[in-house]
């Protein structure tokens, strides 16, 4: 296989940017429905259950925004790659999955932890938007954009080798 020209190499992280986007969104949607709808139903007046609700919210988001970009990143992002069914093997999911976690763990601690710094934010009269507050929104926002960069370095070298 031909070493991939630059213009190759734009349109493949676009398409990646493109799947991250749809896979985020599903992550987003996920994490709210939890967090924001499920979880907020029960009295989360405890700091430690409030802790671990926002953990298994991000968890589940994560999961399910994962198994969406494995299905679009074998089909539809990364096109030009060495061996097509060693991309799309066990262990190629193993690995892929692998990534994915460690960008899991770096989520759930940034996340955590920004939460814990931010104040509360306020923004157009209220300080949540769809029952979720603010600055959870902002540190999810904030590790969404990092472990992207993450997530296509980690899948481009040890995945889907060109």
């Amino acid at each position: 296989m031909e070493k991939q020209t630059k213009k190759q190499l734009f349109w493949e992280i676009f398409r990646f940017l493109l799947v991250g986007g749809a896979a985020t969104l599903v992550d987003y949607f996920v994490f709210w429905l939890f967090d924001g709808v499920i979880f907020s139903t029960i009295a989360t007046h405890s700091t430690g259950l409030a802790t671990l609700f926002l953990t298994i919210s991000t968890a589940l988001g994560f999961c399910a925004g994962l198994a969406l970009n494995w299905l679009l990143s074998v089909k539809f992002v990364f096109r030009a790659v060495r061996d097509k069914e060693q991309a799309r093997s066990k262990k190629s999911f193993a690995v892929f999955t692998l990534i994915g976690v460690i960008g899991l763990i770096i989520t759930e601690l940034g996340v955590l932890g920004l939460v814990a710094l931010f104040p509360e934010i306020s923004l157009f009269g209220s300080v949540e938007l769809m029952g979720t507050a603010w600055e959870k929104w902002l540190a999810k926002a904030i590790m969404t954009a990092i472990v992207l960069v993450w997530n296509y370095v980690g899948r481009k070298i040890f995945v889907f080798r060109s």
